[in-house]
């Protein structure tokens, strides 16, 4: 009997023991169990540490590597990608969890001839959890290039993370976007799973790189550097109508309503109604 794939799932972390532990018992309870899990700790100075000496006393299939100075998520991601046994790999930040039947829903749905996989999310806003109502199916480039409609985790083949050199580790923001755009242009269109299988949870106080404006602007300028060469007017008006988000600009109707597009559309209605 054959046996099947073997999954790494990486998780990077920083500060967030409490959080953490959740992230972790989320993929221990999942309806699939072929899998590693691998914990990138970025110099940490809570506990971090001894949370994953106890994991790590309990499971023959956790690892950890602890650095001593502040590396970033970049650079922790691409340590796990090159740890990573598992023929597949998707992550999991420290303040998200999985649902049970999320590895399983992959292995499930994985065809080759998509980049990757990923699926729709609930997320957690210290309000209320909600649906996010993401359009699914196929993403190829073009979708993309107009906003990152995938979230922050995929599904892939880990060879093909290799290929590509990891995450961009210059990148102080759009790390995942970046990544995403790169593997849909180098292996075609990936596709979006409809059930939701991942919560994004924001409801904590913790620090969080969308926070710091600066970082994100800055992400934000070297990403369009780097992939303005694939866009087109509308995808370019795209972009504009994102820096307006992330730089927090009061939304302006009229504005709003010179760079809207059908590639857009819903994250330009978005803006009007917050």
């Amino acid at each position: 009997m054959n046996q099947p794939p073997l999954i790494t799932v990486y998780i990077t972390t920083k500060d967030r023991c409490d959080l953490l532990k959740r992230a972790i018992d989320s993929v221990y309870s999942q309806s699939y169990q072929n899998f590693e899990l691998i914990v990138c700790n970025d110099a940490s100075m809570d506990t971090t540490d001894e949370l994953l000496h106890d994991y790590q006393t309990k499971h023959d299939n956790f690892s950890f590597y602890s650095s001593t100075q502040l590396q970033g998520a970049c650079v922790q991601r691409n340590i796990a990608i090159h740890k990573a046994k598992g023929e597949f790999i998707t992550g999991l930040d420290d303040d998200d969890y999985f649902l049970p039947n999320r590895l399983e829903a992959f292995i499930k749905n994985y065809d080759k001839k998509y980049s990757f996989l990923c699926s729709s999310y609930f997320r957690n806003d210290q309000k209320e959890k909600f649906f996010l109502k993401e359009a699914s199916g196929e993403i190829n480039l073009n979708a993309i290039l107009h906003y990152n409609r995938i979230g922050n985790q995929v599904f892939i083949e880990t060879k093909r993370l290799l290929e590509l050199g990891g995450f961009d580790e210059k990148l102080p923001a759009f790390q995942d976007y970046d990544m995403w755009v790169r593997l849909i242009a180098k292996f075609g269109s990936c596709y979006k799973l409809s059930t939701p299988l991942y919560v994004c949870d924001n409801s904590h106080n913790s620090e969080r790189i969308s926070n710091n404006s600066a970082k994100v602007i800055a992400g934000y300028e070297i990403f369009i550097a780097k992939h303005k060469n694939l866009m087109n007017t509308k995808h370019l008006d795209s972009m504009k109508l994102l820096k307006l988000s992330i730089s927090k600009e009061k939304p302006n109707f009229l504005k709003v309503f010179l760079l809207m597009n059908l590639g857009n559309f819903k994250s330009a209605l978005n803006q009007l109604i917050k």
